[in-house]
This record gives structure tokens, sequence and C-alpha cells, in this order.
């Protein structure tokens, strides 16, 4: 069996990598590759049985706009089609919890429509257009199936340390946590997703990847307690946050660097981002690690690594 994982060396990517190999997939060749070519799109998934496809553009930034929608939505276009034209047994499209709808009260579930896009967060409508092209090759008989991953957490993410500013305990940071909050898993539990997705997901069908449903307040806390340090607590209201978030954007195109914080997290963190993981538990078995456990993985490995 031949497969293609796109996104290999990301975060989640290369946990999957891991994972396939302790299964017993040891042929494994590395190459570098552009999703948004559609030519070497081709090339790489001939002869391919299944494709894993984690390539994406996680970004808050409109600096960043152009890319995120060539690579999470062309990108997404690209493999499709190539996937239908030779005839890939299975695609395994890794989306985000983001492109399902939300609920004003209780969990949002895959049955909800996207409901984010008057948030106007290029991230979150590129997730979400990108799924629609796997539903187009779905359509035309290509046996795809979807996982939305919440907020992921775990060691190896060096990403979320340097730009998360749920980690930023800095004076005046650190005193400061923002209203609502969103869904978090695990990446060995987004890692074990993926692969049941691929053995037992139906065709058509996506599934929301949701360790817990959590407060900023409370992702914080755990956080900042696992460090060693004291937990924030003052609660920033949404509008003194998008001030904020206008700030950071300002002095970063006067220091020419990308800002920790943008006016587009801020609209996103005006809701709460809570979602249900019934559906992955009954269809695929799946069970979920505490949000505790996984930030004693990231700050063992983040101290290992020398980034605390």
């Amino acid at each position: 069996m031949k497969i293609l994982i796109t996104g290999a060396s990301g975060f989640v990517g290369s946990h999957l990598v891991k994972e396939l190999k302790k299964q017993g997939y040891n042929d494994i060749n590395e190459f570098s590759g552009d999703i948004r070519n559609p030519e070497e799109v081709k090339k790489d998934v001939q002869g391919c049985d299944v494709v894993f496809n984690l390539a994406g553009v996680i970004s808050y930034w409109s600096e960043m706009n152009k890319l995120a929608y060539e690579v999470n939505v062309l990108g997404a276009k690209n493999m499709v089609e190539a996937c239908l034209e030779y005839g890939v047994k299975k695609l395994i499209h890794i989306s985000s919890d983001v492109t399902v709808g939300i609920k004003k009260n209780g969990l949002g579930d895959e049955t909800i429509p996207y409901s984010l896009g008057g948030l106007k967060v290029n991230y979150c409508d590129t997730k979400h257009l990108g799924e629609e092209e796997i539903l187009k090759g779905i359509a035309k008989g290509l046996d795809a199936v979807i996982v939305c991953p919440a907020s992921i957490y775990g060691a190896g993410d060096a990403r979320k340390i340097q730009t998360d500013m749920t980690f930023n305990f800095k004076f005046p940071i650190g005193l400061l946590y923002p209203d609502n909050g969103i869904a978090v898993v695990d990446v060995n539990n987004v890692v074990n997703g993926i692969i049941k997705a691929w053995q037992a997901g139906r065709k058509g069908e996506r599934y929301l990847l949701v360790g817990e449903n959590l407060s900023f307040c409370e992702i914080r806390k755990i956080i900042a307690e696992e460090i060693g340090l004291k937990p924030p607590f003052i609660k920033i209201p949404n509008w003194a946050f998008t001030f904020l978030a206008y700030v950071f954007l300002g002095f970063s195109k006067i220091i020419g660097k990308k800002p920790k914080l943008t006016p587009e997290m801020a609209r996103i963190n005006r809701a709460n981002l809570f979602y249900s993981n019934k559906k992955a538990k009954e269809e695929l078995g799946l069970t979920f690690k505490p949000f505790k456990e996984s930030i004693k993985d990231s700050v063992k490995w983040y101290k290992e690594n020398g980034y605390l």
C-alpha cells in the first residue's frame, strides 16, 4: 500500500508519520512539493492508494490571506482532482472545527452548517471553502472523509509557544484572559482520529475531534500552573481585546514583524467555539486525553528544547 501525506513536516503531520511507522508502514520517502501546483500534486498522487491531506495555512493575519487561500482552497481542489484522476481509494482531509457551525447555547455538531462567515476571518473562510472542494470531489465519486480537529495541543508544537497568546505570560498580557472559550484536543488523539477516519470513516462524512470545551480563563490557568506561574486574573472585554489587537497590529507595522495579536484573533474570540465529540466517539471509537495532560506534555517538551 502506498500512502501520501501532505504537510508531513508539520506538527500533526510529523506525529502521524511516527504513528504509521509504529504500525508497520516503514517504507517512507520524504520529498518537497507545492500543493498549489496542480502538476506537482498529480505527480505525487499517482500510484497512491491513500492520501492524508494535512497541508494547510493556519493564520489570523491579513498579510497571509492570499497564501491561505492558495493552500487551503486551491490546494484542496488540486488534491481532489488528482485523486479522482488517478483513482485514489481514500482521501482523508484534515480541516478544522471552525468550519462547523456553532450554537449560542450548547455544543455545535457536524450537522450544523458553517456560521462564522460574518466574522470575516480568512482562516475560517478558507478552511470552509476547502471542505467545499472535498465535497465536490465526493459528488463525483471520490471516497473522502473530513476530520475537523479543535485547537491542538501536545509535545512538539514550537509554533504555539511562539505565536499563541495563551502561552504569553509577560506583563501586561500575563494578567489578562479574554472572554469566551474554545474546544481543545491532544495531538495524539488527532492522529488517532485521522487513522480511524481512514479505517472506519464513512464516505462523505466529517468528524469533529474534540477533547474538551474550556473557557480561556480555564486554559490560561492550566497553562500558567503547569509552567509554574501565577494565572491571569483580569478578564478583558471584547472591545478592549479588539483595541489591543489594533495596537499590536500598528506596532508590528512599525517594526516590520508579524503581530502576536491581530483583529482577526479578536473577532474569532467573540464566540464560544464549543463542539461535540459524540459522533467521533460513537462511529470511530475514539477516546480523548484531558487537556491538563496535553499541557504537561507540551511544557515538558518546551523545557527540554529550550523554549522555557
